[in-house]
């Protein structure tokens, strides 16, 4: 059966990339899987020198000085792709490949500190073998790199005995974790695999000493229950403080003074420390009211936000499981710059539809950025700001008074050029109280839900992609003569597709009509390319309608792309008696 060139084209998504770990200053190769992934450009978070080394294949060549966490994307005539993840490494500890062996008679031999990059098999495991002196003290540990591996790390002595296992860890969340001081000289086994025996889940098997772990101070004085104070003046500064939790009361106190009244954020953190607590946070009035508190089914670290008002308060830390001691350390902080909204895109942990983080429009077009906005205790009106080096007109751009949601509506440059990726951030600001306050939309939450196991980039936070197309189709309108106030009229639109290029299904409507003027939208299928839309003019006072445009919104490969007709008039007359 004959189709037209373009008509089996795949929206273009992006599963993973191989290597998930490269070393800074050295160019590596790495190779993209997914779909629709046919004559891509490459973009990352962080800056590199990118070159396509295969013209049929998505293999790329990158070289960078970053060093840390990053992330890749995708672009071409069909669409953008989301996002996937790698480390850039500084390479002093030995980045090594997994050789997939199977059994323990085969395990690879590896030597400590080394790191080792590789995916899990399908319902096995991967072994390796390393030799240690007596004594000899080591922390195992496996992470996901870019997937939702959960790993099961066991360790063995030379004949097979298990000397201890891991799943998830206090420490590292759910990468398990073994700390080992070995009993004698010899060989040990390591086995890692994936909890749900899933194959193909990317790994990163970290073997190291006690003294190449970062970490907090570990000279921080145990607390005696009552900590160091934390006075507040009238300045916007930000206060990082270490405590431990101590045994006479099972918590740490920390005393806190505001001379006004302020929109306070709290976190206390303790694995950054390489602390195995988890800090649950209270707040009290000075007569012991509790003011606000973290839930107590929550087992991890979270942050808690609240309006005070000025006076004396207790910030008590606890542990979740009511542990005390020297090593159940914490790092306090207080943050009064946090605004009390915050803002984001929608989330969708369903894979199979994509994230509303990219967006695709014409030159002189409009695309719209759905914003979810997050209030605490916070009403005002807050308005929404561009950053971008494509200069947007904003036709839409405020979040109302008490609402939750807004779309930022942007208009593109005429002269915008087509196949050209751009990154966007958005910002809300708003006063309240002879106070201003500001924030970055973020994504981090959005993207750490579709992909769990991720390291989320700060670079990558928040920044949005918009493509600039070439418009697929040309919008023809048979503008109606004069109309009489009362009646309804049809007006046919016509789609011009260009030759050899896919259809799509689009909704049609009329932008511009003012009060006492309406039309139903209306869509079309992709086998259809024409239709007439009514336009209801009940008893507007204009005489003219101007300006008016017909907006086709397509379905483009799953991102929605919106194209204009140009702008036309229609005239209107009183209706005779």
């Amino acid at each position: 059966m004959a189709c037209p060139l373009g008509s089996l084209a795949q929206h273009v998504r992006l599963d993973r990339c191989e290597p998930t770990v490269i070393r800074s200053g050295v160019p590596t190769e790495i190779r993209l899987h997914g779909g629709g992934l046919e004559g891509v450009a490459l973009w990352t978070s962080f800056p590199a020198k990118v070159e396509r080394i295969d013209e049929k294949a998505p293999r790329f060549r990158i070289s960078t000085d970053q060093i840390g966490a990053g992330a890749l994307r995708v672009h071409s005539e069909h669409g953008v792709s989301n996002l996937v993840y790698l480390i850039v490494t500084d390479g002093k500890r030995p980045l090594v490949p997994s050789q997939n062996k199977s059994t323990i008679a085969e395990a690879q031999v590896i030597e400590i500190p080394a790191c080792i990059e590789g995916s899990s098999p399908n319902l096995g495991s991967h072994f390796f073998r390393f030799r240690a002196s007596k004594g000899q003290v080591m922390i195992l540990r496996a992470e996901s790199r870019g997937s939702d591996f959960d790993g099961v790390l066991t360790l063995r002595s030379a004949g097979g005995k298990r000397l201890a296992q891991a799943d998830d860890s206090q420490i590292d969340g759910f990468d398990p974790r073994i700390e080992f001081t070995a009993p004698s000289e010899g060989d040990y086994l390591l086995e890692l695999m994936d909890s749900q025996y899933r194959g193909g889940k990317a790994y990163q098997l970290v073997l190291e000493g006690p003294s190449d772990v970062s970490g907090g101070d570990p000279h921080v004085p145990a607390s005696s229950g009552i900590s160091g104070g934390v006075p507040v003046e009238n300045r916007e500064k930000d206060l990082v403080s270490q405590h431990v939790i101590d045994g006479r009361e099972g918590f740490a106190r920390i005393p806190l003074a505001l001379e006004e009244r302020r929109f306070v954020t709290l976190t206390a953190a303790a694995r950054k420390l390489r602390s195995p607590a988890i800090p649950r946070l209270r707040v009290l009035k000075a007569d012991g009211g509790v003011v606000g508190e973290v839930p107590s089914d929550v087992f991890e670290e979270r942050e808690l936000q609240l309006w005070l008002d000025a006076g004396s308060y207790q910030v008590q830390v606890l542990d979740a499981f009511g542990r005390w001691g020297p090593d159940q350390r914490f790092e306090l902080a207080v943050h009064f710059s946090k605004p009390p909204f915050a803002l984001s895109i929608p989330g969708q942990k369903d894979k199979k539809r994509p994230l509303l983080d990219k967006f695709v429009a014409v030159p002189g077009g409009v695309f719209l950025i759905p914003v979810q906005c997050q209030r605490r205790q916070f009403t005002p009106a807050i308005g929404l700001k561009l950053e971008s080096s494509l200069p947007c007109q904003a036709e839409q751009a405020l979040v109302a008074e008490n609402q939750g949601s807004a779309g930022l509506r942007l208009r593109l440059p005429a002269d915008a050029i087509p196949g050209t990726l751009h990154d966007l951030r958005v910002w809300g600001v708003a006063d309240l109280e002879d106070r201003s306050y500001g924030t970055r939309l973020e994504t981090r939450q959005v993207l750490r839900e579709r992909d769990v196991a991720a390291e989320i980039p700060e670079a990558a936070n928040g920044v949005l992609a918009l493509r600039v197309m070439e418009p697929p189709f040309g919008v023809e309108v048979d503008v109606p003569g004069e109309i009489e106030k009362g009646s309804t009229v049809k007006i046919p639109v016509k789609l011009s597709w260009s030759k050899g290029k896919r259809r799509f299904n689009t909704k049609l409507r009329i932008n511009g009509l003012p009060e006492g003027a309406h039309c139903g939208e209306k869509g079309l299928n992709d086998k259809t390319d024409a239709l007439e839309l009514e336009l209801k003019v009940d008893s507007p006072k204009e005489n003219e309608l101007v300006n008016l445009v017909v907006e086709v919104e397509v379905d483009f490969h799953r991102q929605p792309l919106r194209v204009e007709s140009k702008p036309f008039m229609v005239k209107l007359r009183e209706k005779q008696q």
